[in-house]
C-alpha cells in the first residue's frame, strides 16, 4: 500500500513543480468566478435586479475605458522575456518607465474625458433615479480602472518572468477583499458600497505588488517613470495592434447590453448579465490555461512541428471545452434558483443559448492563440470586427422584423460561432484540419444535448430536464474514459 502512495505523491509533486503557474491561474479563475457570482447575488437579493442592471452598465462603461491604456502594458510580455534573458537591466527599466509615463500623461487624461460619453451612454437607458446612482458610482469605477492600469505594468512584468503564480496570488487576495468589503458595505451604501470595494481592491493589489517587487529586489528602482524613444516605438507598435483588438472586445458586451436594455428592458439586461457571468467563468478557466500556447507554437514553428502540436493540443482542448459546457448546463439550475428563488425557465434558456456561443469560442481558443504565435495578431482584428458587426446587424433585423425576447439572448452566440469559423479559416493557411472541431463527435453531442434541453425548458418539462442532464453528462464522462487514457487527459 505504501509503495503506490509514495509513487502517487512523487507524481503530484512533479506536477506541482512543472505546472505551478497553471495551477495558480486556474485557482485565480475560480476565485474570480466565486467572488463575482457572490457579489452579483448580493446586489440582486439586497438591492434588486434593476440595480444589478445598473451595475452591469457601470461594468460595461468601465470596460470601454480600457481603450485609454493603448495596450502598452500588453507589449511587456512580448519584449521583456528576451531582455530579461540577456540581463538587459537598464533596458527593462526604460521600458517599464516608458509604460508608466504613458499611464500618467496619456491614459489618465483620456480616462477623465471618457466620463462624459459614459454618462451619455447611460442616460439613454436609465430613468432619472437610476442615472443618479450611475453618476455616483462611475467615478469610483473609473478610478479603480486607472489604478488597475498601473498594476498591470508589474503584473505583465511578472508574467514575462514566468512568475504567473505570484501575480495570481496577489489577485486572489484582491478579489477576496472585494467580496468581503462588498458584503459589508452594500447594506449601508448600496451600489456605492460595491464601487468602494472595487476601488480598494485595485489599490491594495497595486500596493502589494510594489512591496513584493521591492522585497524581492527584482528591480533597481521600484517605480521608474521615464520616457525612452526606442522603448516607446516598440510598445506603441505592438500595443496599438493589441489595442485595436481590445477596443472591439470591450465593445462587444456593451453593444449587447445596449440593444437588450433598449428593446426588452433593464431586468432582461440583469438576466443576460447573470447568464453571461455563469458561462464565462468556465470559459475564463479554460482560456487561462491556454495562455502557454503562444510561446510553444512559436518554438514548434521553428522546428516544423506546428501541425503535430496543434493536433495534440486541439484534441485535448475540445474534450475540456465540451465538458465545461455540459457542466454549466448541469449545475445551472442551482445558481438560477439562488438568484431567482424559483425555477426560472427564462434564465435557463438564456444560459443555454449563451453557452452555445461561448463553447464554440472555447473550442477555438487554441486557434486564436496559435494565430498570435504565428504573427497573425493584426488579422485577428477582423475576428472581433465580425462579432460586433454580426450582433449589430442581427439586433437591427430583430427590431425591424421579429421582436422575440428569446432571440435577443441568442444573438451573441451566433456572433461567437461565426467568429470561430473565421478563426479556423485564418489558421488554415498554416495548419491543416482546423475545421475538424465542427465534425467532432464531442461537439455534435454537445449540440444535441443543448437543443434537447432547450426543448424541455421551452415546453415546461423541467423535471425531465433535471433528470436527463446528469445522465447525459455521465454518458459524456464514460465516453471520454473509454476513448482516452487518464494520463493523456491530465498531462500538460
Amino acid at each position: 500500500m505504501t509503495i503506490p502512495l509514495k509513487k502517487l505523491r512523487e507524481k503530484l509533486l512533479a506536477l506541482s513543480r512543472t505546472n505551478r503557474n497553471t495551477v495558480w491561474l486556474v485557482a485565480l479563475s475560480l476565485a474570480i468566478a466565486l467572488c463575482q457570482f457572490t457579489v452579483y447575488a448580493l446586489i440582486d437579493r439586497i438591492l434588486g435586479k434593476d440595480f444589478l442592471g445598473v451595475w452591469s452598465l457601470v461594468v460595461a462603461a468601465t470596460s470601454i475605458g480600457q481603450i485609454s491604456s493603448f495596450g502598452f502594458s500588453n507589449s511587456i510580455v512580448r519584449y521583456l522575456p528576451e531582455m530579461l534573458a540577456k540581463k538587459e537591466t537598464a533596458g527593462v527599466g526604460k521600458m517599464l518607465g516608458t509604460v508608466n509615463f504613458s499611464n500618467f500623461f496619456l491614459t489618465l487624461p483620456i480616462l477623465l474625458l471618457l466620463y462624459f460619453p459614459a454618462v451619455e451612454y447611460a442616460s439613454h437607458l436609465l430613468n432619472a433615479r437610476q442615472l443618479s446612482i450611475f453618476r455616483s458610482v462611475i467615478p469610483l469605477s473609473m478610478g479603480a480602472l486607472f489604478i488597475n492600469n498601473l498594476f498591470l505594468v508589474y503584473s505583465y512584468f511578472l508574467d514575462a518572468m514566468q512568475k504567473y503564480y505570484l501575480r495570481s496570488a496577489i489577485q486572489i487576495g484582491g478579489w477576496l477583499v472585494f467580496l468581503t468589503l462588498s458584503a459589508v458595505l452594500i447594506r449601508r451604501y448600496g451600489l456605492q458600497g460595491v464601487a468602494i470595494a472595487f476601488f480598494i481592491q485595485n489599490l491594495l493589489q497595486f500596493l502589494i505588488i510594489l512591496v513584493m517587487i521591492s522585497k524581492r529586489r527584482i528591480l533597481n528602482k521600484i517605480y521608474p517613470i521615464a520616457f525612452d524613444r526606442e522603448s516607446f516605438q516598440k510598445v506603441s507598435s505592438f500595443g496599438l495592434k493589441s489595442q485595436s483588438i481590445s477596443i472591439l472586445v470591450i465593445f462587444f458586451d456593451p453593444l449587447v447590453k445596449f440593444f437588450i436594455t433598449k428593446n426588452i428592458g433593464l431586468s432582461a439586461t440583469g438576466n443576460y448579465e447573470i447568464s453571461n457571468k455563469i458561462v464565462l467563468q468556465a470559459r475564463n478557466l479554460l482560456v487561462s490555461t491556454n495562455q502557454v500556447i503562444i510561446p510553444k507554437i512559436v518554438l514548434h514553428r521553428n522546428t516544423g512541428t506546428e501541425n503535430t502540436y496543434f493536433d495534440e493540443i486541439s484534441k485535448r482542448n475540445i474534450v475540456f471545452a465540451i465538458g465545461a459546457g455540459l457542466l454549466i448546463m448541469l449545475v445551472a439550475p442551482l445558481p438560477v434558483y439562488f438568484f431567482s428563488g424559483k425555477h426560472d425557465n427564462t434564465l435557463m434558456n438564456c444560459i443555454i443559448v449563451i453557452n452555445l456561443g461561448w463553447v464554440c469560442n472555447m473550442v477555438t481558443s487554441v486557434h486564436y492563440y496559435c494565430c498570435i504565435g504565428l504573427d497573425k495578431i493584426g488579422k485577428l482584428v477582423f475576428y472581433h470586427l465580425i462579432l460586433s458587426v454580426t450582433i449589430t446587424v442581427l439586433y437591427l433585423l430583430l427590431n425591424r422584423y421579429v421582436h422575440i425576447t428569446f432571440l435577443y439572448f441568442a444573438v451573441p452566440g451566433v456572433g461567437l460561432f461565426l467568429g470561430s469559423i473565421y478563426n479556423s479559416y485564418l489558421l488554415s493557411r498554416n495548419i491543416t484540419q482546423t475545421y475538424s472541431w465542427l465534425t467532432s463527435g464531442f461537439f455534435l453531442y454537445f449540440l444535441l444535448v443543448s437543443f434537447l434541453l432547450l426543448f424541455f425548458y421551452q415546453t415546461g418539462s423541467n423535471t425531465i430536464a433535471y433528470i436527463a442532464m446528469p445522465l447525459l453528462f455521465l454518458l459524456y464522462i464514460c465516453w471520454i474514459l473509454k476513448k482516452y487514457k487518464v494520463d493523456k487527459l491530465i498531462k500538460f
